[in-house]
């Protein structure tokens, strides 16, 4: 049994008068927070019990999209949540149509690679991403840009 396995967790998105408690966890990791209630991103609590175990978003551009503040409460990393989060968010994104997905990280580009995501130069990037105000603005230029192809049923 995998670690997450024991937790219950479920994905939701995120209600506006919640993005505070997710603006204080991305804050707390180093994550930028600029943009949290101006976007238009979609965002998702990890949850069990009613207790966030961590957050993510999912900004969509047509065929592409942006996985963005992605962060596991601090007590609760390293039990293979992270990963389940990505995972769910992934799965929401293919759902939605969405084929290939972008992100920019300074901190966990490792752990992305391990989610099946490859570097990518950031100026081969779809121009809708490319003038996200992630890519634009908050994110730093030494920001690593990280792709996966979200492959669909008849593919």
């Amino acid at each position: 049994m995998s670690d997450h396995a024991a937790f219950a967790a479920k994905l939701r998105p995120l209600h506006p008068a919640e993005l505070e408690g997710m603006r204080a966890a991305l804050a707390a990791a180093g994550l930028p927070t600029q943009d949290l209630f101006n976007t238009a991103a979609t965002f998702y609590a990890l949850e069990e019990n009613g207790k966030a175990l961590g957050y993510g978003g999912l900004e969509a551009h047509g065929g592409a999209a942006l996985l963005r503040s992605v962060t596991i409460l601090a007590e609760k990393r390293g039990l293979g949540l992270g990963r389940r989060l990505v995972e769910e968010i992934l799965e929401r994104a293919a759902g939605m149509g969405q084929r290939d997905i972008y992100l920019l990280t300074t901190t966990a580009p490792d752990f992305f690679e391990r989610l099946g995501f490859t570097r990518r130069d950031r100026d081969r990037v779809p121009s809708p991403i490319a003038a996200t105000r992630e890519f634009a603005e908050l994110c730093p230029a030494t920001a690593i840009c990280l792709h996966r192809h979200l492959v669909s049923e008849g593919e």
